[in-house]
């Protein structure tokens, strides 16, 4: 029984250890982090060696550069025009006093809709309902 309490204490002692191990590295990357993100001159010159040459996202500044390090290239197309889909018209404005029962008709049919309706009533009809309902 002695053993296996020994046993115990050193498993305890070795996991803590590892514990306070893997705690201090984080701490200490989370103070690079944090120097890197509130000192300007260090967060420039981490910019500058992540898209440099050697770093993992290079960006070129000319033609010959791109063909140098194997980058892969394609050739940008023309844009093709025309090819979204038309915007959906808009609804003829309500008269005031048809507003609301059309959009009761609608809540009761298609209340995720709803809004669409609401979103295109001119801003007085909206305002002289609040004013009624107070």
């Amino acid at each position: 029984m002695l053993d296996s309490a020994v046993a115990w204490g050193n498993n305890a002692a070795n996991l803590i250890t590892r514990y306070a191990n893997f705690a201090v590295n984080e701490h200490q990357e989370n103070l690079a982090y944090n120097e890197i993100l509130t000192n300007p001159d260090v967060l420039s010159d981490y910019t500058l060696k992540f898209f440099g040459p050697e770093g993992p996202y290079p960006v070129y500044e000319n033609e010959a550069q791109l063909e140098t390090r194997g980058y892969p290239t394609q050739e940008v197309g023309q844009p093709q025009l025309g090819q979204f889909p038309a915007p959906p018209a808009a609804a003829a404005p309500q008269q005031p006093e048809n507003f609301w029962g059309t959009f009761s008709d609608l809540m009761n049919r298609d209340p995720q809709n709803a809004w669409r309706v609401l979103n295109q009533a001119q801003p007085q009809t909206v305002a002289n309902k609040l004013f009624v309902m107070e």
